[in-house]
């Protein structure tokens, strides 16, 4: 595991916002970063306004708009307490154990459900300022951080569910996703294309170069 460069040509990647199912940035796999710049360091800043703002504990890259494989953390929620920990193209091995939880998230809101997870995982990953970690996680530590660890795959925690309970959270997924749809056909969000376009800029930009590329 290479650690991401610093710096490069930045490239303003402008305002964040939290997006919401079924935004295409949410399902599809980010990409490992191989470099950092000043642009980059000021979306994690971002993300943690965000993050804090929606009373949430951990948030994803793709939960931004960026095809990145980073996430945030921070336990307490809140900008006064607790540690603010930043994970860049993580990497988890060693499950072990088994839990049952109530997750919930903050691209699908108003959407809680018990998920299984296994109870220990170990974590390594690099941090914003280039430094290698390996943490053996276990309790809400490792579940907070296999939950944003799943979207940077592209999964969200409903695609965990057993059948009952994805069928239920089925409903609130297709009522989600009318509202997108809807605000698409006004112009209010962009297309499937552009956005899709967008991500791959921004993929070009600060990720590995597709195999078989010099």
């Amino acid at each position: 595991m290479e650690p991401p460069l610093l710096p490069l040509d930045p490239a303003d990647l402008g305002r964040l916002e939290l997006v919401e199912y079924p935004h295409p940035a949410l399902l599809r796999r980010t990409s490992p970063l191989v470099r950092i710049d000043d642009a980059l360091c000021d979306a994690v800043e971002q993300m943690f306004d965000i993050m804090y703002s929606s009373i949430g504990c951990g948030l994803a890259a793709n939960q931004v708009g960026l095809p990145y494989r980073l996430f945030i953390l921070n336990l307490d929620a809140s900008p006064d307490a607790g540690e603010e920990l930043v994970f860049i193209n993580p990497v988890l091995s060693r499950p072990r154990g088994t839990a049952v939880q109530e997750e919930g998230c903050l691209s699908l809101p108003g959407l809680r459900m018990d998920v299984r997870r296994p109870e220990k995982v170990v974590l390594e990953a690099w941090t914003l300022e280039g430094e290698a970690v390996r943490l053996d996680l276990d309790g809400f530590l490792a579940r907070v951080v296999q939950h944003e660890f799943d979207h940077l795959e592209g999964k969200l925690f409903t695609d965990r569910l057993p059948e009952a309970a994805a069928l239920e959270a089925r409903r609130t997924l297709d009522t989600m996703r009318g509202v997108f749809d809807g605000k698409q056909s006004r112009g209010e969000v962009p297309t499937e294309a552009e956005i899709l376009a967008r991500l791959t800029q921004l993929e070009a930009d600060r990720c590995s170069p597709p195999r078989g590329t010099a």
